[in-house]
């Protein structure tokens, strides 16, 4: 099964990918005593999980009654059908909810990371089966200074503070507000929050159990044997080498959205941006496809609006910054290239961007794109745009123009189409009312809005020179399509069997969520799920 010069490693189990999915993967295999092996294919380990605000969407979790919340399996499942939108079958998202319950559980027992549930809605809140708070479940600070270089080992990102739960970063918002001493104290404990936490948290358990964690080391192909995966090919600094998997190979790699050309073959909207960590280049679901594995719902994505200013980059790439309160916050619209609202800007941002596909058929164009969000110079002195913050100057990636007409001019926006949606829109944001689009009208709307401001949170009228413009472009946090699999987790091929040793989770396995996103966490909490399905599999298997 070696090639000539290839050196050989043994372990019970192979995961490749060290984002969430796979460090609990590794940590669960490992309960039973295996050996474990997690290879990542750059230098630091969290994959897109660490650069994430770390939610996990869990109906029915323990703490929601912490916020006088209760939560039924009748309801979850008649929220997620809405959300799936037929896509799914019901099995499949059944098997999601049990298995989030038994993750969760896991997490809060056996491994170090605490959990918190936070006053977040479902991104549609208004739906039946809906909750307004309790189903997000929040990262607990987790402090690091017991365990040095801990931290070091981890991937950091450009969207999220560590030192912030999500929670706090969105009550914290407003100048003043924040507890300095608070952060103080857990920089010197070395205490991380968010995706960077939650990694922590999960590399601490896995280091406990003995895993053996190999960076810089590329999954290349996968070892064969009388019809059974018995290893991975790597390449590393050092040259190549066949990992040799007793129990089997988790791919936990993620997904395809810095690899152009399974963008080009799969995406419907191959032109989308990511915002995750360049490394994930669709690698396990190349491999896996050698072996005749099936995929399932490949044209989807985990969509979100971006906005760039090209002086940032991340890991040589260009760094796009997902657009999330900006466009909820009163004194800003989304126009179109004529000038025309086409949504509510409050909407979760998976559905607004959904909008930004849509197809015009009499144009056979683009219905929305390019798309702007337009501003003036009260909104730019109180909030923020990308990370730009208000008591900065404007930088030269806005769009600026001293009248309407003007902006119009600049970003090659229909000046009459401009001028006629911001008269009539400010006319109704006076008045704390959405005629057009209902924004503000729903408990996720207004989540995002300014709580500082009467009446409608979300609506202002736009009307103090000079105005500003930045473009919209279609992202995704990461591909949503992957490998079709069984629900213990091992890949299926087209007719239904499975390719015995090989398992896979996270993004570069096909979900339960469809073309839906239910809430914060809806990416990452199959994600999860899926891991410990893998690795209790895998657990089961030396039985």
């Amino acid at each position: 099964m070696s090639n000539p010069g290839e050196l050989t490693e043994e372990a019970d189990v192979v995961v490749v990918g060290s984002g969430g999915a796979g460090l609990l993967a590794a940590c669960v295999a490992a309960d039973t005593g295996a050996s474990v092996t997690v290879v990542e294919s750059t230098d630091r380990l969290g994959g897109t999980t660490a650069v994430s605000g770390g939610m996990i969407w869990a109906p029915g979790n323990p703490f929601m009654a912490d916020l006088d919340q209760t939560d039924s399996r009748v309801d979850a499942l008649r929220y997620l059908d809405q959300v799936t939108e037929g896509a799914v079958r019901r099995p499949t998202i059944e098997l999601f909810l049990n298995t989030i319950t038994a993750t969760v559980d896991y997490l809060l027992t056996r491994t170090p990371l605490r959990l918190a549930a936070i006053d977040r809605p479902d991104y549609h809140s208004e739906w039946p089966g809906a909750r307004v708070a309790g189903r997000t479940l929040d990262v607990v600070p987790f402090p690091t200074a017991d365990r040095p270089g801990l931290l070091d080992r981890i991937r950091a990102g450009a969207h999220f503070a560590p030192l912030m739960t999500y929670d706090e970063r969105h009550r914290w918002r407003w100048p003043g507000t924040r507890d300095e001493d608070l952060l103080a104290r857990r920089e010197r404990d070395g205490a991380v929050a968010v995706g960077t936490g939650l990694v922590a948290a999960l590399v601490a358990a896995c280091d406990d159990r003995g895993v053996r964690f190999c960076t810089r080391t590329r999954a290349t192909s996968l070892a064969v044997r009388d019809g059974r995966v018995r290893g991975v090919r790597v390449d590393r600094p050092t040259g190549p080498a066949l990992l040799h998997a007793r129990r089997g190979v988790v791919l936990a790699c993620g997904g395809f959205e810095w690899n152009d050309q399974l963008k080009q073959a799969f995406l419907r909207e191959p032109e989308t941006v990511a915002v995750s960590p360049p490394g994930n280049r669709g690698d396990g679901l190349v491999m896996a496809m050698r072996l005749g594995a099936a995929v399932d719902s490949m044209a989807q994505g985990w969509w979100v609006p971006v906005v760039s200013d090209p002086d940032e980059g991340y890991d040589g790439a260009p760094l796009y910054r997902h657009l999330v309160g900006e466009r909820c916050l009163p004194g800003s619209i989304i126009v179109d290239w004529r000038g025309r609202r086409f949504v509510n800007e409050a909407v979760n941002y998976n559905d607004l961007t959904r909008a930004l596909h849509a197809f015009d058929p009499t144009t056979h164009r683009p219905a929305h794109a390019p798309a702007w969000l337009v501003f003036d110079e009260a909104f730019r002195r109180r909030y923020p745009v990308g990370a730009t913050q208000p008591h900065r100057p404007a930088p030269a990636w806005f769009l600026r123009g001293e009248s309407l007409a003007d902006l119009a001019k600049v970003a090659d926006i229909d000046p009459g189409g401009l001028e006629e949606t911001v008269n009539a829109f400010n006319v109704h944001a006076r008045r704390g009312v959405d005629p057009d689009f209902g924004r503000g009208s729903s408990a996720h709307d207004r989540y995002y809005g300014d709580d500082r401001q009467p009446g409608n949170p979300c609506l202002a009228p736009l009307e103090n020179p000079p105005f500003y413009a930045v473009e919209l472009r279609s992202g995704m946090l990461g591909t949503k399509g992957g490998l079709r699999t069984a629900p213990s987790g091992e890949v299926l091929r087209h007719d239904g069997t499975a390719i015995t040793g090989l398992y896979a989770c996270g993004n570069v396995a096909g979900g339960p969520m469809g073309p839906g996103y239910p809430g914060s966490g809806g990416t990452l909490a199959p994600a999860l799920a899926g891991g410990y399905r893998c690795g209790r599999s895998l657990g089961e298997a030396a039985r």
